[in-house]
């Protein structure tokens, strides 16, 4: 088990990311585009992914190039390679102990690609000048492609698989965010660690090549189970891959100048639950209704019915999603019950 680099111990590992912090995708999108269709069904068309904040580094143009040049994508979907997530929908608190390093240049040191069926994930550590930062994503890695819309543009590690997984009996498209699973994944099986040390959480990693078992992934709880996959993780021979960029919030980050502005207010988690899930359109025009209501100073009753009834409609329509706003386990009981 080679160990690469430590992150101080008063900085609290989670032991998974809430649903409002991943279900809008990560890494910008959901785990995978979902439909209510059977693999044997036509593949359908993707959703448009939702964006969801983050604090990350993203890469200068040097870097981004570093890295096409090191790690031949497998995977069709090469636009994440941009940047490191380093926390999923900060708080105030959390973007306050941020505000220091914002827009301050920091290094990416790479030290190994784990990839599987669906996703490539460059892992890295990352540090300013004055030490590493404080991160809380288990494992910042830069995910060098995943199979999304497009499909892979070369073959799989070792068998053709079609692009449409059943996840939980819905047929689905991986895009950015199953990268972290992909890391949750081989850290279940043992060939990556994170330990705590009197030192800081030390991270390992051993050298695999093989089958991961189906898993119920607690990052990303409702797309369970994910199915076997063919995977690897590589330790990089030649020593760390160094790249460099600039850490900034996704909201503030101009990509045309490589610099970043004032930070955003942070939405709230409910509000990236709503929006992740099926009922995104209708939240998002229920939400612009009452924002106006407000302005105006209108009866918010009258003036957003229709709205309100929509949503409410679409949520009803989409138990599989938004149950868990009630704690409903009816599922639970039905199964207790067969």
């Amino acid at each position: 088990m080679a160990s690469f680099f430590r992150r101080p111990l008063f900085q609290a590992r989670p032991l998974g990311v809430g649903v409002a912090a991943l279900t809008g995708g990560s890494a910008w999108s959901m785990t995978s585009s979902c439909e209510n269709k059977t693999v044997s069904d036509e593949i359908p068309k993707q959703a448009t992914p939702k964006r969801m904040e983050f604090v990350g580094v993203f890469l200068d143009a040097k870097s981004q190039d570093a890295i096409k040049a090191r790690f031949q994508a497998l995977h069709g979907d090469v636009s994440a390679q941009s940047s490191v997530v380093l926390k999923y929908n900060p708080s105030k608190e959390e973007l306050d102990a941020f505000a220091p390093i914002l827009g301050k240049n920091v290094t990416v040191k790479i030290q190994a690609v784990a990839q599987d069926e669906h996703a490539q994930a460059a892992i890295a550590s990352v540090s300013t000048e004055h030490g590493d930062v404080h991160y809380a994503v288990e494992c910042p890695h830069v995910t060098v492609s995943v199979s999304g819309e497009d499909g892979y543009n070369s073959p799989p590690l070792h068998h053709n698989h079609d692009l449409t997984v059943v996840v939980a009996g819905y047929a689905c498209r991986y895009t950015r965010g199953y990268s972290n699973v992909l890391l949750e994944r081989l850290q279940a099986a043992g060939y990556l660690t994170i330990d705590d040390s009197p030192e800081g959480l030390n991270v390992g990693l051993s050298s695999f090549d093989g089958t991961l078992p189906s898993f119920a992934s607690k990052l990303f709880p409702f797309y369970n189970p994910f199915p076997p996959t063919q995977a690897s993780l590589t330790i990089l021979a030649d020593g760390p891959l160094t790249l460099s960029g600039v850490l900034c919030t996704s909201s503030s980050y101009d990509e045309a100048s490589h610099s970043c502005g004032p930070a955003k207010k942070a939405e709230c988690g409910f509000c990236l639950f709503m929006k992740a899930g099926p009922c995104g359109d209708q939240f998002t025009s229920w939400e612009a209704c009452l924002d106006e209501s407000k302005k105006e100073g209108a009866d918010f009753l009258s003036k957003c019915g229709p709205q309100t009834l929509a949503l409410r409609d679409c949520v009803d329509a989409h138990p599989e999603y938004y149950s868990v706003l009630n704690g409903d386990d009816s599922d639970d009981e039905d199964d207790n019950a067969e």
